[in-house]
């Protein structure tokens, strides 16, 4: 894990969790990251959170590719390197600029790499400098917002990356409440009660959100019934990690697993799930 704590910036309505918090998403992100069946035979560059096509400045992105690393090794500290393992990202931008990108994890099929905040928006060439003759590059799409959440099963989908704050109405108490949980056969959700007497709050945490216009042009809805965005931004102690808290409805008329849909100025995150009772 890294070393460096600052502040956290995306404290639920003054809730500070601090590093414990942010374990979920940073163990996927440094461990791994996005999850693949299969990797592609030639070099892809996706969002670390959702897999989608697109990233964005200053966030996290992962390379694909057969055999495109070396041995398996994680970043430890920051800053962050820009060689790892004996392998080293280069990014050249839609202006031509041309920067080494720096490193959380190498592996032979996968890279996850911070995306700095300097890249210019448009088309970008991403090439992987490792000890083929013929360093493999493939371009991929940089635009403002590219919203990815991650999930706990690291592939994208399924139930969120994410804590819950219970807060009781009456004495302002805060419990932090599990919202999955894994073992040998997998992730799954951890159902959430939302009685009458607290409100609940999460804590998701993703990618490519920071750069959003303002915070109301930041939306979620739970089970089709919007709710409140109180905060998206950096999450403020990792390069490229960022948060978005909300408050769970308690409007909710369906109960069991639920649909959770981010939109950041109009881009669709992907979709995560969510278990209500």
């Amino acid at each position: 894990m890294f070393g460096k704590s600052t502040n956290h910036n995306g404290s639920v309505a003054g809730f500070r969790t601090g590093r414990s918090s942010a374990a979920a998403a940073l163990m996927v992100i440094l461990c791994g990251g996005l999850a693949v069946a299969q990797p592609p035979k030639s070099l892809t560059v996706v969002n670390a959170g959702s897999g989608g096509l697109v990233i964005a400045p200053d966030s996290i992105a992962s390379a694909l590719g057969r055999g495109i690393g070396a041995s398996t090794e994680s970043a430890h500290s920051v800053p962050l390197p820009t060689t790892l393992s004996g392998v080293s990202v280069e990014m050249t931008d839609s202006l031509k600029a041309l920067v080494l990108d720096p490193l959380l994890y190498v592996a032979p099929n996968q890279i996850n790499f911070y995306v700095p905040n300097t890249v210019a928006i448009g088309t970008a060439t991403v090439k992987i400098l490792n000890a083929d003759s013929t360093p493999p590059s493939v371009t991929v799409q940089v635009a403002n917002v590219a919203p990815g959440l991650f999930t706990a099963n690291g592939a994208g989908t399924g139930v969120a990356a994410a804590i819950a704050i219970r807060r009781l109405i009456g004495t302002q108490a805060n419990t932090a409440v599990p919202v999955y949980h894994c073992d040998a056969n997998g992730c799954s959700s951890t159902p959430l009660d939302l009685a009458e007497d607290a409100q609940v709050f999460l804590e998701l945490y993703g990618t490519g959100i920071r750069r959003r216009s303002s915070l109301a042009n930041v939306t979620a809805t739970i089970g089709g019934v919007s709710t409140q965005v109180l905060f998206a931004g950096p999450q403020g102690q990792f390069p490229g990690l960022d948060q978005v808290n909300v408050v769970l409805p308690q409007n909710l008329q369906k109960h069991g697993e639920q649909d959770l849909v981010l939109t950041v100025d109009g881009h669709l995150a992907n979709t995560v799930r969510l278990n209500v009772k």
